[in-house]
């Protein structure tokens, strides 16, 4: 399992691809691609998903972190639905959301 800063560093890791991105071409949508985002969202799930299931419960998300109440809370927000799991849609929705 990867450490706790694992899941927010995929997240600085598409804002530096956006930084890149908008230095190289005024013209280019900001933020990352989409298929970018996803491929962070499937990394994550290669080391957290531990039920396989192909999304990431607030369980499986809170178990990469030492501090739980936060962990909790940050997992709340990307589970937009709140149905208690962050789909790969829901993920890239919030990378938008954040990269505005």
């Amino acid at each position: 399992m990867r450490g706790p800063g694992f899941f927010f560093g995929i997240v600085i890791f598409c804002f530096s691809a956006v930084m890149l991105s908008a230095s190289s071409s005024s013209a280019q949508p900001a933020g990352p691609s989409e298929s970018m985002v996803r491929e962070a969202y499937r990394t994550l799930l290669s080391s957290l998903d531990a039920n396989k299931d192909g999304k990431l419960s607030v369980s499986e998300c809170m178990a990469m972190s030492k501090d739980k109440k936060k962990a909790e809370k940050d997992c709340k927000y990307w589970d937009e639905n709140g149905d208690g799991a962050i789909t790969e849609d829901e993920y890239v929705k919030q990378v938008k959301k954040i990269m505005r």
